[in-house]
């Protein structure tokens, strides 16, 4: 694993509100999870999680039409891992109140039709925040790394 600064370090990526973009920001987080040492399964998890989060922003927040963008900044620190995954489009308001991110998957008579994405975001990661910030839609994932 490599060390890792006690100051906090960040990247910014940007792409466009496209879903044939999305791969990029899966490849950088592939990456700089395999860097930290993470486990396959671990990485894997983590890259879906943000692919996931980045592809839930192009749909729902731009009905998926292209030419707007969407920010990921990943920061991390000694502590955590965190992906902030950012848009200028529709507020989802579900999303504030954390619903349907809690149902049993077992179920399957109580399954939601949609938002299965956000309950594996919900599973794999161990912190989920969502806010409203200066008319940017922020979804934030953090995930503990451990010494």
């Amino acid at each position: 694993m490599e060390s890792i600064s006690k100051q906090e370090v960040s990247i910014s990526i940007r792409v466009d509100s496209r879903l044939d973009q999305v791969h990029m920001v899966g490849y950088a987080v592939h990456g700089i999870c395999s860097q930290l040492g993470l486990g396959d399964i671990v990485v894997y998890q983590i890259e879906l999680a943000v692919v996931e989060a980045v592809n839930n922003a192009i749909k729902h927040a731009y009905g998926s039409v292209a030419g707007h963008p969407v920010e990921v900044v990943i920061s991390l620190n000694e502590k955590r891992l965190q992906f902030e995954i950012c848009d200028e489009g529709e507020t989802l308001h579900f999303l504030q109140k954390k619903a349907g991110l809690d149902f049993d998957p077992r179920n399957k008579t109580n399954l939601p039709e949609g938002g299965m994405g956000l309950h594996i975001i919900a599973q794999v990661m161990d912190d989920v925040n969502y806010f409203v910030r200066d008319g940017r839609n922020c979804l934030v994932l953090c995930k503990g790394l451990s010494k």
